[in-house]
């Protein structure tokens, strides 16, 4: 049962009255919402930080990148992270790969960086016929 008490709207449950919506009020409205999951659609690489300024460029007003981060996660999208790297190109992925698997016998000791065939060849031959 609802009832209408000086202007504002309140819910009457038994003896207790509470007022309905209340709470924080929102810094984004519907629209800013929307605004918010469409600029992330558009720009999948865009970060919170650059959609918050995006928007405040729009409205005018001042937006946290959490609350664009809260706004993509209601949205279905989550939070949107920046970059540290790009991702590799084909020919720098072939390159390293061929580096790793050139450098996979390699080990460090004491600092000192040599390969299992110089260590091989360093050892005497008496060690290496006792086994």
């Amino acid at each position: 049962m609802r009832m209408q008490i000086s202007g504002t709207k309140r819910q009457k449950r038994s003896t207790a009255v509470r007022k309905v919506g209340g709470g924080r009020p929102r810094k984004t409205t519907a629209g800013d919402d929307r605004y918010i999951i469409l600029q992330a659609k558009r720009g999948r690489r865009q970060s919170a930080s650059v959609i918050a300024q995006q928007l405040s460029t729009a409205t005018g007003r001042q937006v946290l990148r959490f609350t664009v981060a809260r706004s993509l996660h209601k949205g279905g999208l989550f939070a949107r992270r920046p970059e540290r790297c790009l991702p590799l190109k084909f020919d720098q992925r072939r390159h390293r790969l061929q580096w790793f698997r050139e450098h996979k016998n390699w080990t460090t000791v004491n600092g000192v960086v040599s390969s299992l065939r110089m260590r091989v060849v360093s050892v005497p031959e008496a060690i290496l016929n006792a086994f």
